[in-house]
């Protein structure tokens, strides 16, 4: 379970090319006559961000969650957020 984040990763980036194959099928059907436009630029990417963001979540979690413990030990504060150094000055 420790390499699941990292897997999600690297398959992030082919959910996002066919999320973007999709979408630019899907346009080039819609807007046939708008080959150049900007909505056939933009809403592809889009799509493949969105496509993308699931697996990239739980990676980006893991990187906060240990970023958050570690402010919490350089600080001294218990989960709940009280000081367990006694009080402050």
């Amino acid at each position: 379970m420790r390499y699941v984040p990292n897997i999600l990763l690297a398959l992030s980036l082919p959910a996002g090319l066919i999320g973007w194959i999709i979408a630019t099928n899907v346009m080039t059907a819609l807007l046939p006559g708008q080959p150049q436009s900007v909505l056939m630029l933009f809403v592809p990417l889009l799509v493949a961000g969105l496509f993308m963001l699931p697996f990239l979540v739980p990676f980006f979690d893991r990187k906060a969650k240990r970023d958050l413990a570690a402010y919490r030990a350089r600080e001294g504060l218990t989960k709940d957020g009280s000081d367990k150094r006694g009080g402050h000055e």
